[in-house]
């Protein structure tokens, strides 16, 4: 599920079904710790969600967001961690880019 963008809100959802679009699980990719940069770029450029599974993911490149409608969601402490002085992550100018649940670590 991928909530819907609200403003001016304040307080809880409490309908569920009308905050948030499904997703099917076959246009998710599960990525984790010993997956590289490039792995997660390619999944993104196809079209997929990428969900991180919680670990510390060393990163040599940025995570680059080219596509409409992209979604970044780690879970638990999923740590992006910039290991050539890169940024953690690169949006392009596109919209409806869905970000949350990371820790950023300066490189």
């Amino acid at each position: 599920m991928v909530p819907k963008l609200e403003r001016d809100k304040l307080g809880i959802t409490t309908n569920n079904w009308d905050f948030a679009d499904p997703v099917d699980f076959e246009l998710v990719f599960v990525a984790n710790e010993n997956n590289t940069a490039a792995e997660i770029n390619a999944k993104l450029d196809q079209g997929l969600r990428v969900v991180f599974q919680p670990g510390n993911y060393n990163l040599s490149e940025s995570i680059k967001v080219n596509k409409e409608g992209a979604v970044l969601l780690g879970l638990g402490l999923a740590t992006l961690i910039p290991t050539e002085g890169n940024a953690c992550i690169e949006v392009a100018d596109v919209d409806n880019v869905r970000i949350a649940g990371f820790v950023l670590q300066a490189g």
